[in-house]
Formats: C-alpha cells, sequence, structure tokens
C-alpha cells in the first residue's frame, strides 16, 4: 500500500496544469482563474471566469468587444496539455471591473424563451421535454423515464421554468452533460454512473468526511404519489423525532399507500448506512462529475476496520487558479458496491 501512495504522489507532483477557455469565437489561453459547479440536486451547471482586463489580442480590440451575453462558453483544462472539457454552456453575465469576471451557464438559453402549453391527462413526460426545448439550446437528446405526467399546463413559462416546476412538484431532477439532458429521480442518477476512486493519504488534497454509523441518522421521510388524475397519495417513513432531518419526496403514477411506502422506504435506506458523509477535495484528475460514483479506499494502519465504500457525488466544484486545480465532491449516499 506504502509503495503505491508513493507513485501517486510522484505523478502528481510532476503535472503541469493548463486550461483554455473559448468565449464566443475568442480562445484565451492565459486564464487568471475559474470555478465551475455541478449538482444533481441543482438544475444548472454554472462558471465563473477571471481573466485580466488588459488582456491583448491581434487585432487590437478591447476584451470586452471580442464576446457578448448569449455566446458560447467551453471552459477545458487539464495537465501537461492533455485538456479535457470541463464545461460547456453560454455567458450569462460580464463584470466589467478590474479583474473582469464572466458567469457562465449551461442552462443559459432555456431562460429565453416562453411557452403557453396545455396537455391532457395521460401526456407523457418525453412529449413535453421534446415540445419545450429550443433547437438553440444545443441539447442533442434528451434521456427520462417512461413516466406519464398527466394533465399539465404551462402558462406563460420559460423551460427552465417548467423544469424547476418538474423539480419541485414531481421530484424529477434535471442534469445537463455534452448536449445530453437527463430528466429522472435524483436517487436514480447513481446507478449506472462511472466509478473513480480517491485513496485518502494519496490522491487527496483535503479530507472533510465524517465517519458515520447507520444509527446515527435521523432522518424522516414524506413521501408524496400524484396520479394522471391529480390524485395525491401520502406517507411518512422514519425517525420521529422532533431533532430529525426532513426530506420530500415526490413520485409520478397511482401507487397505493403500500407501494409508496415501500419506495420511501427503500430511498430511506439509503440514506442511512454506515459510511462516510461530507466532502472530500481530490486533484484535476480523475475528472469526476456530479452523478458519478466514488470509492472512497481508507485504510488507516493503526486500524484493522477498513472503511472503503462507494458513494453518489451529489456536487462537484472544480476550481482552477495559481494555488492549484481541484475538485471539492460532495457526497451523498451509499451505493451498492454491486452497481
Amino acid at each position: 500500500m506504502k509503495k503505491f501512495l508513493i507513485s501517486i504522489l510522484i505523478m502528481i507532483a510532476y503535472l503541469n496544469m493548463n486550461a483554455r477557455v473559448r468565449l464566443g469565437n475568442v480562445e484565451l489561453d492565459r486564464v487568471s482563474s475559474f470555478e465551475i459547479s455541478n449538482s444533481v440536486l441543482g438544475l444548472s451547471n454554472t462558471a465563473k471566469v477571471v481573466v485580466a482586463k488588459h488582456y491583448h489580442f491581434d487585432d487590437a480590440k478591447s476584451i470586452l468587444e471580442q464576446f457578448k451575453v448569449g455566446d458560447p462558453a467551453v471552459i477545458t483544462a487539464g495537465y501537461n496539455d492533455d485538456l479535457q472539457t470541463e464545461f460547456t454552456g453560454f455567458i450569462s453575465e460580464i463584470d466589467s471591473d478590474i479583474p473582469l469576471v464572466i458567469s457562465c451557464e449551461d442552462m443559459y438559453p432555456l431562460r429565453q424563451n416562453n411557452w403557453i402549453k396545455s396537455y391532457p391527462a395521460g401526456t407523457k413526460l418525453k412529449k413535453i421535454l421534446t415540445d419545450i426545448i429550443p433547437a438553440t439550446a444545443g441539447i442533442t437528446e434528451i434521456v427520462c423515464d417512461d413516466v406519464t405526467i398527466g394533465k399539465y399546463q404551462i402558462d406563460n413559462a420559460s423551460t427552465f421554468a417548467v423544469l424547476q416546476d418538474l423539480m419541485t412538484n414531481h421530484g424529477l431532477y434535471s442534469s445537463l452533460d455534452k448536449g445530453v439532458l437527463k430528466v429522472g429521480l435524483a436517487y436514480d442518477f447513481g446507478t449506472k454512473s462511472r466509478t473513480h476512486e480517491y485513496v485518502i493519504g494519496a490522491n487527496v488534497k483535503k479530507n472533510e468526511l465524517k465517519y458515520k454509523r447507520k444509527e446515527d441518522f435521523k432522518i424522516r421521510i414524506n413521501a408524496v404519489a400524484t396520479s394522471a388524475n391529480g390524485k395525491k397519495t401520502k406517507v411518512t417513513v422514519g425517525d420521529k423525532a422532533k431533532d430529525a432531518s426532513e426530506r420530500s419526496l415526490n413520485f409520478i403514477g397511482p401507487m397505493s399507500e403500500k407501494e409508496l411506502k415501500q419506495k420511501a422506504e427503500a430511498v430511506l435506506s439509503k440514506l442511512r448506512f454506515d459510511g462516510y458523509t461530507g466532502s472530500i477535495t481530490g486533484f484535476g484528475i480523475p475528472r469526476i462529475r456530479a452523478g458519478d460514483a466514488l470509492r472512497v479506499i481508507d485504510r488507516p494502519e493503526k486500524d484493522n476496520e477498513y472503511r472503503d465504500g462507494k458513494y453518489l457525488v451529489e456536487k462537484v466544484d472544480i476550481d482552477y487558479s495559481e494555488a492549484g486545480f481541484s475538485r471539492k465532491n460532495t457526497l451523498s449516499y451509499k451505493i451498492d458496491e454491486k452497481t
């Protein structure tokens, strides 16, 4: 194990980080810093790029003449000139102070429209999504479960607002990655994800994880299932203590109380486990994204208890600056090692 840890540390020491940012038709190869945030439970991925306002171009134009709000934005980064795409989206705001800060969002075009539509009972989710995704959004594929939303009304709302409503009232979360829009239950996002590994003491920059036992989690779930005609079934499962943390779950489709309780208890079982909670920060590689799985390997020499575990990564905050290139990964539930 010691030889393995040493080899990883030596490899990281000889990596030189690089980054390029394309804003509109302009490529910047000298970026002061950038931050990227992506989350399973958030609706959009965001980025902030910081560049020097006196950035020089051969055509003598100032940097603020080179791009505008609404232009596409692509951030690539890596080590030793092996650059990979970290963010794809659009410029949403330009702060012209010094230094120059450019805010970006992947779902920006989905805010720039307005829909008035009415759907009858029995309408499929895929039908609604297909109708409201504009061609200018850069979305090439929609991946979602074959679920029935039922009677649904869109009244002067943008695509982004509709996705927000699906998240708030139907428990359907949206994730956009490389042109693929995925819409589904948050707790299904980690079932077919890529798996990465962190070895504590090797490729970890900062460890803010806390190890908990199953009995330490005080959680109460309020679950609601909505049928196509609007009828709601409600159940509550979990800890009844006043100080228990409450979570809401929304399911689509007619369900008996027994069926809904089984689904709610299945989610509750994922949220209560022997394992880690919190965040763990690594380097620019491996390239972990929200929705991926992370296997944490922790084998302290003075402790015979191995604490290895595989977890859904709920959120990733990427930071690139003079201080280094890092990924802060916030863990969600523990994933069965068989998946």
